[in-house]
């Protein structure tokens, strides 16, 4: 009879974990854990950001459009072809190792308001595309979703293979945090900014999470500074052998929402210009360092694990097990991501929970009667 007994006891305890990894595996899904697992993997770059940056090549410098430069330039940015072309002959004359380009090529031609404005551009263009590997945007209109129109002009001096859509993704809370090389397209696929820079660069590259605790904060450059400067010497300095990217770099305008912002010339921040994502997105594939998300079978088997908590028959155990639990979990994800292994740690901590709930719920079903 106690045999028998024993072994139900058995079954019921086994019972009751199979039901709670299911639990945690069924609440993983939802919005809720996969937002919470997103805070703690932008806390777990805060921390390797903080405390073990990984060393990388600082060979990327961003020319910005900041506050400084608008005021200076007496033109609205709409009519910048004068200004722009002038900046990418200064650039191209420093022979850089590529040029990205994130400012968005005129639709039509401005010759109607000036005559000589896209000439003007057309010739720092044909500068910059002879010089180095040469990448603009390709932007996407958000009302069509299909791409924005380039001045044919300029569209025949670049072709194809020199543009690149200047998306960034984004997951369901607006953050960045993970890259494509790739956006699918009818016929298959047309190449991201970056993706088409690994190409110009002949680089191995793949997709994955952006790596932020990779490299130093970017070198910067404001554009006001590289119009005003046009000494060959200084310029080579600044730019020879690197990779130039071009881009807005304004307070209130294109940011982008980040785990840590890495434009070391602001006082960090939650948001960064969407040019610096870019370079870290740049940096990450060109290193090859973009962390990979974790098998499922491994994802299951540490959920299953967290389940056996329930285990633990005294309530007070059950408590500090499931915080030491919890708080190894976090470590063993903090371990994976510096070795390149994304691991959710929220479907971990919710079944821990669970797991906890449930005995308490038992300790108190079963306490002794007054």
């Amino acid at each position: 009879m106690d045999a028998h007994d024993d072994a139900g006891r058995t079954a019921t305890r086994a019972i009751s974990v199979a039901a709670i990894a299911l639990a945690g595996l069924a609440l993983s899904i939802l919005s809720v854990t996969a937002r919470l697992d997103a805070a703690l993997l932008d806390l777990q770059w805060q921390l390797l950001r903080r405390f073990e940056v990984r060393p990388a090549p600082n060979d990327i410098v961003i020319v910005g459009v900041d506050e400084a430069s608008v005021a200076a330039i007496p033109e609205p940015p709409a009519l910048w072809h004068a200004t722009l072309g002038r900046a990418l002959k200064r650039l191209a004359a420093a022979k850089p190792r590529a040029i990205g380009l994130e400012l968005a090529l005129p639709e039509r031609s401005y010759d109607g308001i000036k005559p000589g404005l896209d000439r003007a551009l057309f010739d720092g263009l044909a500068d910059a595309v002879e010089s180095a590997p040469f990448v603009t945007v390709l932007s996407i209109d958000a009302r069509t979703r299909g791409a924005r129109n380039i001045h044919k002009p300029f569209l025949a001096l670049l072709g194809e293979s020199r543009l690149g859509i200047g998306l960034i993704a984004h997951d369901a809370d607006d953050v960045a945090r993970r890259f494509s090389l790739v956006v699918p397209t009818e016929d298959g696929g047309f190449p991201t900014f970056e993706g088409r820079l690994c190409r110009a660069l002949k680089r191995p590259c793949a997709d994955g999470l952006i790596h932020y605790a990779l490299g130093d904060h970017f070198k910067y450059v404001p554009l006001k500074t590289l119009l005003a400067t046009d000494d060959k010497t200084v310029l080579e300095q600044a730019f020879r052998d690197r990779i130039v990217l071009i881009g807005e770099a304004l307070p209130f305008t294109d940011r982008i929402q980040v785990p840590v912002n890495l434009a070391g010339w602001e006082k960090g921040g939650r948001d960064s210009p969407s040019i610096v994502v870019h370079a870290q997105t740049l940096r990450t594939a060109l290193a090859g360092a973009a962390p990979q998300e974790a098998s499922r079978p491994l994802s299951l088997l540490l959920l299953s694990l967290a389940a056996l908590a329930f285990l633990v028959r005294d309530a007070r155990y059950a408590a500090l097990a499931t915080l030491l639990a919890a708080a190894g979990a976090f470590v063993l994800a903090v371990a994976s991501l510096r070795s390149g292994v994304h691991l959710p740690v929220a479907p971990i901590l919710v079944t821990l929970a669970l797991a906890l709930a449930a005995r308490l719920g038992v300790a108190w079903r079963t306490r002794p009667k007054p």
